[in-house]
């Protein structure tokens, strides 16, 4: 009866002690929120990177559309107009046209596996807009 006693007692101690020790520590996210130079040309957010294992990105605006490209075929200095091959499909377009739209308060997020390692460009309509960026 003893010996049945400390069984359970180790079985219990094993399920209450698995828990931790197949936990997983959080990942921390950086902010790479960035202020809009210049209204309707983009501007680089960050570098490409295959190491991202999650991007949101959001439209901290109240009225104003923003575009952001995160597959590399828009590049810093080109304005929305701008005629832009698009890496997958190889159709051309304005810049705009190969970004995503995000509305004002509109956002944009993905996680590993499906994040782009791109490098991440972005504008918005007016010049002091902002887009909040946050990777993992």
């Amino acid at each position: 009866m003893l010996a049945l006693l400390r069984m359970m007692a180790v079985a219990v101690a094993l399920l209450v002690n698995a828990g931790a020790v197949l936990a997983q520590g959080a990942i921390p996210s950086a902010n790479w929120s960035v202020s809009i130079t210049t209204g309707n040309t983009y501007q680089t957010i960050q570098a490409a990177d295959n190491s991202r294992r999650a991007l949101t990105i959001q439209n901290n605006n109240v009225s104003d559309n923003c575009w952001v490209n995160v597959d590399g075929s828009v590049v810093a200095g080109n304005t929305t107009s701008t005629s832009v091959t698009t890496s997958g499909s190889k159709q051309t377009m304005t810049a705009a046209k190969a970004s995503l739209l995000l509305a004002p308060g509109g956002s944009y997020t993905r996680y590993y596996p499906y994040t782009d390692g791109g490098p991440i460009v972005g504008t918005c309509a007016s010049s002091g807009d902002s887009l909040y960026v946050a990777v993992q």
